[in-house]
């Protein structure tokens, strides 16, 4: 047969030139469009590389990379739903890419599907225990399905994992105020105020923490720190007024 590019004869059971390089019949047309999608991406023209990715995906069916690159740019334009579809198909056909179900997690969380996002989440870590993002995640997840001491857990999963995780810190700070675990709290909450002193909502949860422990010289001062950086803070001022009334 000829090429359908450079007419030069080749072998018919050929799927690339080997003169011009060129791909051939209907699968190489999805091909080209593939092709096409990841150099768009590249090229952060992210709702052309999406067309070029849905046409791709027409001729490919069976690609699961391309449906995950395809969720990726649905993802991206802000399209969850459309992102959760393409993800589930192409774990229909590769089940055991943690990548896939991490993105497909995430995106059912940014859906509102919280017990969907911790399920494919944890299929995430049955398949690479030591994806650090997925334990961040779960972390958020169970902290928003009321169960802490599971978002607790992950939190400290997660900085055994990835220690330089440090924004870890302050979700774990909020879980265990949460839990009454106040002194906890404290030791990871200044860890970010090592590096983000100038954080209103930490110095208001370390004054919370600070003012239920009784430490009422530290709960004054970040208190009064927050409403510094933050004159607008209800929850800061309303906390420093009800010590200054009773006090």
């Amino acid at each position: 047969m000829k090429c359908e590019h450079c007419s030069k004869v080749i072998a018919e059971e050929f799927s690339y030139c080997p003169y011009c390089g060129g791909i051939q019949g209907a699968v190489a047309n999805g091909e080209l469009q593939r092709r096409q999608g990841h150099r768009l991406r590249v090229q952060g023209r992210v709702k052309k590389a999406l067309a070029a990715y849905k046409k791709a995906a027409e001729l490919l069916p069976d690609d699961a990379y391309l449906y995950r690159c395809l969720g990726d740019m649905y993802y991206l334009v802000g399209q969850p739903e459309e992102a959760i579809e393409a993800y589930k198909h192409s774990l229909s056909i590769e089940g055991d890419s943690s990548f896939t179900w991490y993105d497909l997690g995430v995106s059912y969380y940014r859906c509102g599907y919280i017990k969907e996002a911790i399920d494919a989440l944890e299929r995430c870590l049955e398949a690479d225990p030591d994806s650090a993002m997925a334990y961040y995640w779960l972390g958020v997840a169970s902290y928003h399905r009321g169960n802490l001491p599971r978002a607790k857990d992950f939190y400290e999963r997660l900085l055994t994992v990835h220690p330089e995780s440090k924004i870890a810190h302050y979700h774990l700070g909020i879980v265990c105020n949460a839990l009454g675990e106040y002194k906890y709290a404290l030791e990871n909450f200044k860890v970010i105020e090592e590096r983000n002193p100038d954080d209103a909502a930490l110095m208001y949860h370390m004054g919370y923490a600070y003012f239920r422990l009784h430490q009422m010289n530290e709960a004054v001062e970040k208190l009064r720190s927050a409403l510094e950086i933050n004159p607008k803070h209800k929850a800061a001022k309303l906390l420093l007024e009800s010590y200054l009334e009773g006090s």
